[in-house]
Formats: structure tokens, C-alpha cells, sequence
């Protein structure tokens, strides 16, 4: 299996602080790469700031552990609790900064005593975590560090925003209230000085945007949860739905195994099946989940939603009608 750079880097750090120095082609050897990768691998720990020394007379290099990061105290499954996330959630779709989230990997990892580094590392090698689909979080990190002090300063932001809803670019001036990974990426939550109400940016698709040197307060009010509401995902209606919903035995458990909103209740039926329950602001983006059970799925209220997915089914059946149709 090919050494992933973080766990490069580790091994790295454990032959410099094991208390025997080591020439280049030793340390080479101990790693596993070659004398130019180990020297190329020095240079990234001193970019991290961690900390080695070189003997020009013995041409060796070491590390005094105190002086790179000390021990921290933690059980075997605190530290491999820790190195799951370090591994496989820093740098993974919600960290916008991916040099810096392997950084801080290593550092992190680093401080654990080597016992524990080696309980850890070859359960590491079996457990993986597999993400769900999101946007690319390279695709904010310019934006990022402007979007970061606007909200710590309550600086007021220019932005040039490429809006779905209104099919074109708008300029706006924005009192930043939130920034929330939520539905698959990064959103901001900002007061809208043109329309004068809260309302969600994506950040990847900001175009520009300039820190303006006017200070704004935010309302003491506004609170997250209030401002989703009990929105499916995070596109709030303007009223409130008792969704009902019956699904089929073979789709039943994997439904119910799963906690899809904070209202939810289900019950299963003497044939298996299950009804789900929920308190839903808006429907149409609870309409999309239900679509992707097909007819493993039935709406039983409310009516609107009914209706809604009605809708949807005639348009898709006239579609693939037309499709059929049209190779015979």
C-alpha cells in the first residue's frame, strides 16, 4: 500500500525524536522513501514550524522530543478517536484550507506518545471514512480569509454573487452573521442591506467581494436554529407541513436507522412497512428525498405534497415515454 504524506511525515518525526541521530540515508531507510523525498520531507516540517536539528560534523539529523511537542495524556481510544478525525476528516469537503489542515494533522498526531502511535496506526490502515458528495473546498479558500475577519471585526462586506434564484450576478452589501457547512458546503448567513432581511449565500459562489472599513451590528436575536426553522435541509417555506409518508418493507429500516430531521417519529406497520412523521417547513425540498425512493414510497399527507410529487411523476413519465418512443 502507498504511505499517504501525513503518515510519511509521522514516521519522519518519530526516527528524529527516538534519540539517535540519523544521517540522510538512514532516515531514508527507517521511512521508506528515497534521500531526496526525506530531504524534501525536512523542508515541510520546517515550513510547519516543527522544530530539528542538523550536526554539520556528523552530517545527522535529530530532535529533542520536548522540543518538538510534548506528550499529551490520552487513552487508546481517546487517540484513536482523535487520529480518525485528523486523518480523515481535516482536509475532507469541509476544510477550505487543506495545507493547513495537514499541518495541523501533523502536529496533533505528533504529540501523542509513541505507545499509543503505535496502537493507533495499524487500525488506522483499516478503518476508512467515506464522505458524502459535496462541493470542493478549494473552490472557497481565496474567500475564506476575507469572509473570517468580516465576521470577528462585524466588518461590513461588498460581494459580487452569482445568484441561482435570480439567474444572473447582483452586487450587494452584506452584515455577516454566520458561516455553516451545511447540505454538501459553505454557506453565509448575512442581513442584506438591500432587502433589508437575513438570507443564505453560497460561498463558492461568490465572485468577488471587498472588506469594507463600516462596522455593523448584529441583531441580538438572530439564532441559527430559528432562522433554518424545521426547513427539510435549509430552504425554509413559508408554512408549516405535518408530513406523513409510508414506506414500503424493503426501503423500511434503512429509513428508520437513520435521523433525516429533528421532528421526526415512526412507527412500523403489521406488514413491515414504516410510517414516517415530521413537521416540515416548505415542501419542495422534502419532495426531493421521497422522489429518491421511487415507489418504495407513497405521501400520504399532506395533500400539497401529494399533489407536488404528482407532478414531478407525470413529468419524468413523459419524459422516458418520449425517450422509448422516439428509439423504436
Amino acid at each position: 500500500m502507498k504511505m499517504g504524506r501525513i503518515e510519511r511525515l509521522l514516521r519522519l518525526i518519530q526516527a528524529l525524536q527516538s534519540g539517535r541521530a540519523r544521517t540522510a540515508n538512514e532516515l531514508a531507510k527507517v521511512v521508506g522513501v528515497s534521500r531526496r523525498t526525506v530531504f524534501r520531507d525536512l523542508e515541510l516540517l520546517t515550513q510547519a514550524g516543527i522544530p530539528y536539528t542538523f550536526d554539520h560534523s556528523t552530517r545527522r539529523y535529530s530532535a529533542e522530543r520536548t522540543i518538538l511537542l510534548p506528550p499529551v495524556s490520552l487513552t487508546h481510544a481517546e487517540a484513536l478517536a482523535l487520529m480518525l478525525v485528523t486523518r480523515n476528516a481535516l482536509g475532507k469537503h469541509f476544510v477550505s484550507d487543506e495545507a493547513a489542515a495537514a499541518s495541523a494533522a501533523l502536529k496533533v498526531e505528533s504529540m501523542l506518545p509513541q505507545a499509543l502511535q503505535d496502537y493507533c496506526g495499524p487500525l488506522l490502515e483499516l478503518i476508512e471514512i467515506r464522505h458524502d458528495p459535496a462541493s470542493d473546498p478549494t473552490s472557497v479558500h481565496a474567500t475564506m480569509p476575507i469572509l473570517q475577519p468580516a465576521l470577528i471585526k462585524r466588518m461590513k462586506l461588498r460581494v459580487r454573487y452569482d445568484s441561482y434564484f435570480e439567474r444572473r450576478k447582483i452586487d450587494v452589501v452584506l452584515h455577516p452573521y454566520r458561516l455553516a457547512h451545511t447540505h454538501r458546503g459553505w454557506y453565509l448567513i448575512a442581513f442584506t442591506e438591500k432587502s433589508s432581511d437575513v438570507r443564505t449565500y453560497k460561498v463558492e459562489r461568490i465572485v468577488d467581494l471587498e472588506l469594507l472599513s463600516e462596522r455593523y451590528r448584529i441583531d441580538p436575536t438572530f439564532n441559527l436554529d430559528d432562522y433554518f426553522g424545521n426547513a427539510w435541509l435549509m430552504i425554509r417555506g413559508d408554512r408549516c407541513y405535518h408530513v406523513k409518508i409510508r414506506f414500503k418493507p424493503m426501503v423500511a429500516g434503512n429509513v428508520d436507522e437513520v435521523t433525516w430531521h429533528k421532528t421526526q417519529s415512526t412507527t412500523y406497520e403489521d406488514d413491515g412497512s414504516l410510517l414516517f412523521e415530521a413537521d416540515v417547513d416548505g415542501i419542495e425540498e422534502v419532495s426531493w428525498w421521497v422522489l429518491g425512493y421511487g415507489d418504495q414510497a407513497e405521501v400520504l399527507e399532506p395533500p400539497e405534497l401529494r399533489e407536488l410529487l404528482s407532478r414531478h411523476a407525470l413529468r419524468m413519465s413523459a419524459y422516458y415515454n418520449g425517450r422509448r418512443e422516439s428509439g423504436k
